[in-house]
């Protein structure tokens, strides 16, 4: 794990290559602090503030030895000897009568994180005393509160910038890996709508589309979470459907796909470790998974072979006035309590010319909404696609997206949301 010395090195690097020309970005203590002129404990309270009338400064530091022990606040001093008879009774006496003996002093490579723990744990008057910087113990100057407050709003302005950057880079890895399924549904389904929105810039939902021997091989798989950790479980299961669904395959049973996904993550992720002390590299073991559907639609879309873990296929056939659930098996694949040999039977789905179907994800069934906050639940999906069964998929999904922005409101985005909606040739 990087320690916040490297931390900051690379962050201060990166701004640089990011603003060339402009003022380097302030890591360190040393950076923030002047070589402003200190007194001696010697100095007398009247020396004092004539040395307030020569520096325009908020705090002047003491320093004996070379050693700082204590500062001295202008408006403090200013207040308490300006009081009456104040200048009679201390103004012989040493400046030390009005010197904080615990100001904040910080070497002067300290991070500026660092410092700002210290000063947050001072008590706040870092941000009228400032700080005193030092070198081996021996007094270097002071650095102001303000600046203290400014360098670290430039850093996380910084660690914001080079943070979104990098989600916006994996957005575009992302969707680079599912180019080429847009391509399929667009030549091998054609009449297809969906509806992708990860709730962040990049989710854990997603959908993988191959041209196979037998017809063309379709998934659409939930993730583990949203955001950067669900974008990464959907490279290593797309990596994993990339090895094994090839143009040439065929005969591919969705189930036994699925069980070897199930396998395959184990082992990547050490789940099969979760319970042992060695996960080689002392981090606990992954408790990660996803929910996946899994088909082959066959070349005369007469048929498809199916299979689910947890995710719901909906077929609306128009020889069938009843709307067709078939259910995915309550087993999802991966995580630590889903066993090794869990099986997921292959389904023989016939299908209609025509025929609809549609496959949402848990972020469409679990999304909140309405003035009760209730869940949307799968049976207003079900109603919805009976209610709109004869129109083309892609008007279907554009409507199921305007009736879905109406039904989540003004509630926040739970999760990343899909739904898949294709016909079968007439």
């Amino acid at each position: 794990m990087l320690n916040v010395e490297s931390l900051y090195e690379s962050l201060a690097a990166s701004a640089a290559d990011q603003k060339e020309g402009q003022a380097a970005l302030l890591t360190r203590a040393e950076q923030l602090s002047k070589a402003q002129e200190a007194v001696s404990p010697s100095l007398s309270s009247e020396d004092m503030r004539l040395k307030f009338s020569e520096l325009d400064v908020a705090t002047i530091a003491v320093v004996e030895d070379g050693r700082p022990i204590g500062m001295v606040n202008r408006n403090v001093f200013m207040e308490r000897y300006a009081r009456p008879f104040a200048r009679e009774l201390y103004g012989r006496k040493s400046c030390t009568t009005f010197m904080d003996e615990a100001p904040l002093v910080m070497d002067a490579n300290t991070p500026i994180e660092l410092l700002v723990k210290a000063a947050v744990e001072s008590g706040g008057k870092v941000l009228s005393d400032g700080f005193i910087t030092t070198k081996d113990g021996v007094y270097q100057g002071v650095g102001t509160g303000f600046d203290l407050m400014k360098a670290m709003s430039d850093i996380e302005a910084e660690k914001t910038r080079q943070l979104m950057s990098s989600i916006s880079y994996a957005s575009l890895i992302q969707r680079s890996h599912l180019v080429e399924s847009d391509h399929v549904l667009q030549n091998d389904i054609t009449d297809y709508g969906l509806v992708w929105l990860p709730r962040d810039v990049v989710g854990g939902d997603a959908y993988f589309f191959r041209k196979v021997a037998d017809g063309v091989f379709g998934c659409v798989f939930d993730c583990t979470g949203h955001g950067v950790p669900g974008a990464f479980m959907t490279l290593i299961v797309m990596s994993f459907l990339e090895q094994q669904v090839q143009p040439s395959a065929s005969g591919i049973m969705p189930g036994e796909l699925i069980a070897g996904l199930n396998a395959y993550l184990k082992r990547v992720l050490r789940q099969e470790d979760r319970h042992s002390s060695d996960t080689g590299s002392g981090e606990k073991a992954s408790n990660d998974g996803l929910d996946a559907a899994m088909f082959v639609l066959a070349p005369d879309h007469r048929s498809m072979r199916f299979a689910s873990a947890k995710l719901s296929l909906i077929v609306a056939n128009n020889d069938e006035s009843d709307i067709r659930v078939v259910e995915g098996e309550n087993k999802p694949v991966g995580y630590s309590d889903t066993m090794l040999a869990t099986v997921w039977p292959t389904h023989d789905v016939a299908l209609g010319a025509n025929c609809l179907l549609v496959i949402p994800t848990d972020g469409v069934i679990d999304q909140i909404g309405q003035v009760k906050r209730i869940a949307h639940g799968k049976k207003r999906v079900v109603n919805f696609v009976q209610q709109h069964r004869q129109e083309t998929a892609r008007e279907l999904v554009n409507k199921f997206g305007e009736h879905f922005v109406e039904w989540q409101g003004t509630e926040k985005r739970r999760d990343d949301v899909t739904l898949l909606a294709f016909r079968t040739a007439g």
